[in-house]
């Protein structure tokens, strides 16, 4: 296809080109609807480029392989990239270290074709070189149609990830103009010239639109569909019936694999190629467009299908090719046994990479075929597919299908797997919100695993100490873990390790939570190693919450920051949903104490939008209820009532005391002292026992004075209960904590005090609080400060963001910003993204070549 109006682009590319040949690689995202021309454009890319490309496509035709656009591109990458046995963190390092430093000093240029249908594991890979390849000698293109993204998709999910990384950069393909279509109709020389205003509406101006209209002889398609159907009948029978083959195959067929499967050969392609409907790469025969394939795809009869794909499957089955794709095929073929093998190897090697989602979809496929499973292999089937939708976030269909599995394996009287299935159930009840469920599911577990000295029995038994962890009783939690580290010593050496770094995680959680932070840390931070070195994912990804919610809960930001971070970008990367929305919401409560509303509100909004789990739920639920109850801006009876529903069926402390001290902090805004009495002191029932100073203290500083609050209570709260406001205040303010700095000020009814509050409320945009701290001062008969606007920018920056703005315009990246202004990489990169947004810009490089009060934007 002819490069019409792309001439901008191009010299765009070409910068990149020469940034990344002098070590400061990029990744563009190359957006456009289908047929728009992206991969004209990446030919024409790579054509001119002095580089070494290879290129990778992902396959929307099947359920895709891990990974397959790095399978196509190993040829061209250095040896050694994917040794066998690979981890994957070590395939990525690799991939990375060769695009650092790569052969003979001349870059690379990466290709991945059709990103919108790309595996997990693929967008893995991309999210990890958009955060590293800066540094790299190499440009990274990413094709992908905008159209095929939805809300909350992984590639959606991918691009906001990625947008403000220091190498991301991006070009998007519009449809051609009039001009554009009247010069391409010139250059086909066989349509009206007066006829191109009505093309191009017709069309949109999309090239493979009006490329195909233009191929139909003059005639104006309804469609594309008939369009290509059009082109296609005018090929002899057997060039039809090879078109056909190749829709089949796939996005990309390998010319052996299409050669004995053809009458004649691969000479029956060459009408096709010929005609411009098929075109070669390297060894590969593909469509032209995709659309022309999916529409011959409609079109082959249902019986003729099943033909060519047992055909294909055969074929495929013969070379060894990838499980997915020879699953795909089976299926296609009506062939259920051979579904059971590939989907099962291929779901093993999805989780095994971290492709969960795509795992799960595996495993969903081959259940489709096993019904005729023995009883045991289908039970096998269940718990594997409940376990993935479990890692995924689909927790009541987890529970379902574990109790499937458990229902066949209790009729086989297997009572170790019936145990252990239990345990299981007694995990997801608990994610579920019902922790009372949650105990008895656990206790039937160890009830029937003892005495096995089994790992089982180890787990069931580490499982009953999370569940008094998760209650915050530091006791129960240490005897129940004694009891597992029994059962793992008389285990055989090499067994147990997963059960071994739950139990460090039970152990180092409750420790920490009830005031030993080093010795917790260390079991922790071992639990965290141990799970990482072995891949147990769900483990490190348990690990990671336990740190950061720990460290928030506490006030420990910088130590919040650094896991949240971690555990994040390590649960994106393997699809580990359950626990993705859990540490959002901590980070929209940490957001929330540092006084940074925005970061809070868009974490928390995020976590609520795209659905999460009842234990994930709460956190964001308050913090965007105590948004609006500070601000004035809504009303937070809704939100609480459903608040104090989810928390008192968890009935921990974790979930109680945030209630109860969001509760009470609205009804101090609202002046009403009868409801703070009654919440703080029906929250104390269930918080007044536990081992955790923090959520003791949250509600104990409500209550009235006359209660015995006792000890222990964190220190802010002591000062609190002991009428010390203002020590109480520095402290808070020490803890980078300033709405809970205002209110204690707030609530010292000195005076003095009281009006230095307003002005913390006042800078902070908490209006309500504001407001309430002002009648406070009526009240004493004390001068009210005058209520201050926010200052004006013109482009509504807020303060924080124009001091970012400003480090922008003198070339800092996010890393150097975050270390100027003590925040976190992540914030740094929120409010970048934001100001792009609000500028009206596109790039980081707009933002430096303008002033640093943004008045050129």
């Amino acid at each position: 296809m002819t490069l019409l109006e792309r001439d901008e682009h191009l010299q765009a590319a070409a910068g990149y080109l020469a940034d990344a040949a002098a070590g400061h690689g990029r990744l563009v995202y190359v957006g456009g609807e289908a047929g728009v021309g992206k991969t004209s454009f990446l030919e024409g890319v790579a054509s001119m480029a002095e580089a070494q490309v290879a290129v990778g496509w992902c396959d929307g035709s099947a359920t895709p392989p891990p990974l397959g656009p790095l399978v196509d591109m190993l040829p061209d990458l250095p040896d050694g990239v994917w040794p066998d046995g690979a981890s994957r963190s070590q395939l990525f390092a690799n991939v990375l270290a060769a695009l650092r430093d790569p052969p003979g000093g001349t870059p690379y240029l990466l290709v991945v074709e059709d990103a919108h249908w790309a595996d997990e594991a693929t967008l893995d890979l991309v999210r990890h070189l958009a955060r590293r390849i800066h540094a790299c000698r190499a440009l990274v293109m990413v094709s992908y149609r905008p159209e095929d993204t939805t809300v909350g998709d992984g590639l959606r999910v991918l691009l906001g990830d990625t947008a403000s990384a220091t190498g991301t950069r991006r070009i998007d393909l519009s449809p051609l103009t009039v001009d554009g279509v009247a010069k391409l109709a010139a250059e086909h020389g066989a349509f009206a010239a007066g006829a191109t205003a009505e093309l191009h509406a017709v069309t949109g101006g999309n090239p493979f639109f009006v490329t195909e209209a233009l191929a139909s002889r003059g005639e104006l398609p309804q469609t594309v569909r008939d369009a290509v159907l059009a082109r296609v009948a005018r090929l002899d029978e057997g060039s039809q019936r090879a078109l056909e083959l190749v829709a089949l195959a796939g996005s990309r067929a390998e010319a052996d694999v299409l050669g004995p499967l053809l009458h004649d050969g691969l000479a029956t392609l060459d009408e096709p190629l010929t005609r411009g409907l098929l075109r070669r790469s390297g060894d590969d025969v593909l469509f032209r467009h995709e659309l022309a394939r999916l529409a011959v795809l409609e079109e082959v009869p249902a019986g003729r299908a099943v033909h060519l794909h047992r055909r294909l499957y055969a074929a495929l089955a013969g070379r060894g090719a990838d499980p997915a794709r020879l699953a795909h095929h089976a299926e296609a073929a009506g062939d259920g046994a051979a579904v059971l093998v590939h989907a099962r190897d291929a779901a093993a090697g999805a989780a095994e990479l971290g492709a969960h989602r795509e795992a799960s979809r595996q495993y969903e496929r081959a259940l489709r075929h096993g019904d005729d499973l023995p009883t045991g292999d289908r039970a096998q089937l269940l718990w594997d597919l409940g376990y993935e939708y479990y890692l995924t976030n689909r927790i009541q269909e987890s529970i379902e299908t574990v109790g499937r599995a458990r229902d066949l394996w209790d009729s086989l009287g297997d009572d170790l797997r019936v145990g252990d299935a239990w345990r299981c159930q007694s995990r997801l009840q608990w994610f579920a919100g019902h922790n009372e469920e949650a105990r008895e599911c656990a206790d039937r577990a160890v009830e029937l695993l003892e005495g096995t000295d089994s790992v089982e029995q180890a787990m069931a038994l580490s499982n009953r100490a999370g569940l008094s962890m998760l209650k915050t009783q530091l006791a129960p939690t240490r005897d129940w873990g004694e009891r597992t580290l029994a059962v793992l010593d008389v285990l055989p050496d090499g067994t147990g390790q997963e059960v071994r770094v739950h139990a460090l995680n039970n152990l180092g959680t409750i420790e920490i939570t009830a005031g030993d932070l080093t010795e917790g840390k260390r079991m922790l931070e071992q639990s965290l190693e141990g799970a990482r070195a072995a891949n147990l994912q769900e483990h490190a990804a348990r690990a990671y919450c336990n740190l950061s919610s720990t460290a928030v809960a506490q006030r420990r930001h910088a130590d919040a920051f650094r896991w949240l971070d971690e555990g994040l970008t390590y649960c994106i990367d393997r699809d580990l949903d359950s626990w993705t929305g859990y540490l959002r919401g901590w980070r929209s409560r940490l957001h929330l104490d540092r006084g940074e509303e925005a970061e809070a509100r868009a974490d928390a909004t995020a976590v609520m939008r795209g659905g999460s789990s009842a234990v994930g739920s709460l956190e964001p639920l308050l913090v965007l209820a105590q948004l609006d109850v500070r601000a004035g801006t809504g009303s937070p009876d809704e939100a609480f009532a459903q608040a104090v529903e989810m928390s008192e069926a968890m009935a921990e402390a974790q979930r109680i005391g945030p209630t109860a001290a969001a509760r009470c902090e609205a009804a101090w805004i609202a002046g009403d002292e009868a409801t703070i009495a009654d919440v703080a002191t029906h929250a104390w029932s269930y918080v007044e026992d536990v081992d955790c100073p923090w959520h003791r203290g949250e509600v104990a500083t409500w209550l009235p004075a006359e209660v015995d609050a006792g000890l222990p209570i964190a220190p802010p709260y002591v000062l609190e209960r002991e009428g010390r406001w203002a020590e109480a205040a520095d402290l808070w303010e020490s803890l980078e904590s300033p709405f809970e700095q205002a209110l204690a000020l707030a609530r010292s009814g000195d005076a003095e005090l009281v009006t230095e509050a307003v002005r913390i409320f006042d800078r902070m945009g908490a209006s309500a609080a504001a407001t309430r701290a002002r009648t406070t001062l009526q009240a004493l008969g004390a001068p009210v400060p005058r209520a201050t606007q926010a200052s004006s920018h013109p482009h509504g920056l807020t303060p924080r963001e124009q001091e970012v703005l400003a480090l922008v315009a003198r070339g800092l990246g996010d890393a150097a910003i975050a270390e100027t202004l003590v925040i976190s990489r992540r914030t740094a990169e929120h409010h970048v993204a934001a100001i792009l947004g609000k500028v009206g810009v596109r790039s980081r490089r707009e933002l430096e070549t303008g002033s640093a009060d943004g008045s050129s934007g």
